[in-house]
C-alpha cells in the first residue's frame, strides 16, 4: 500500500515547527547578533507563534491541507514578523496552492509543494543561490525531495535526504559573502557567520520532515 501523509500530521507538523523555532530562539539570536540585530529568533517565534494561533483556530472538521497552510502562511505574513514574515508567510501560502483540496500526500504530492515553498521565497525576496539568505537552505530541499520521489524512495528516505540537503545549505551560508539585507553592509566580515535565515529554514524543514516521517 501506497505511503501517505494524512492532514493530522502535517497539522502536527505545523506545531513541531513552532516548538523546534522556540527550543532554539536564542542561538538564532546569537547567530543573528554579529551580521543583524540579535533579534531573528525573536521575531522568527513571534510571527510563528500567530501560526500556532492560526492551527489552533482552524474549525472542527477542517481537513484540506492545502487550507491550514494557506492559513499558517497569512498568520505569518500579518505578524508583523520584520522582513521574514513576508518571505515565510508567502512560501506557506504557496506551498497550500500547490496542494489545495487534497485531505492527505502521497509522496509525489511534497514535490510540488516543495518546489512551491522555494518559488515563494525566490520570487518574494526576489533572491538568488548563493547570496547567503534563507533561500540556501530552501531551495536544495525541493530538488532533494524530488530526486528522492522519482528514484521511488520511503517517506523515511524522503525526510532523510530533505534535512541533509537543508543542513548542507544552511552550513554553506557560513562561508558566503552576504549580498542581501543589513548583513550585506559588512562586506567581507559577513564571511564565517551563518546566517540566521538559513539556519531558521533549516529548524523549520527538519522539524516538518521528522514529524511526517
Amino acid at each position: 500500500m501506497a505511503e501517505t501523509i494524512p492532514f493530522e500530521k502535517v497539522q502536527s507538523a505545523c506545531v513541531r515547527i513552532i516548538e523546534s523555532l522556540e527550543k532554539n530562539r536564542d542561538y538564532l539570536n546569537d547567530l543573528d547578533a554579529p551580521i543583524g540585530d540579535s533579534d531573528h529568533g525573536e521575531s522568527v517565534c513571534n510571527a510563528f507563534r500567530k501560526a500556532k494561533e492560526a492551527v489552533d483556530a482552524l474549525p472542527e472538521g477542517e481537513r484540506d491541507i492545502g487550507a491550514l497552510l494557506q492559513s499558517v502562511g497569512k498568520s505569518i505574513i500579518f505578524s508583523g514578523g520584520a522582513a521574514m514574515g513576508p518571505l515565510y508567510g508567502t512560501a506557506f501560502m504557496d506551498a497550500g496552492l500547490a496542494v489545495g483540496g487534497k485531505s492527505e500526500l502521497n509522496l509525489e504530492d511534497l514535490v510540488p509543494m516543495w518546489e512551491a515553498f522555494a518559488a515563494g521565497i525566490e520570487r518574494r525576496g526576489k533572491v538568488q543561490p548563493g547570496e547567503k539568505t534563507m533561500y540556501d537552505t530552501v531551495y536544495p530541499v525541493a530538488g532533494a525531495v524530488k530526486e528522492a520521489v522519482e528514484k521511488g524512495s520511503t517517506l523515511s528516505e524522503i525526510a532523510k535526504a530533505a534535512v541533509e540537503a537543508a543542513q548542507e545549505g544552511m552550513e554553506s551560508t557560513k562561508d558566503m559573502l552576504s549580498r542581501r539585507g543589513r548583513s550585506s553592509r559588512l562586506g567581507e566580515r559577513s564571511i564565517g557567520h551563518i546566517d540566521p535565515g538559513a539556519a531558521s529554514s533549516f529548524f523549520i524543514i527538519r522539524a516538518f520532515f521528522e514529524s511526517i516521517a
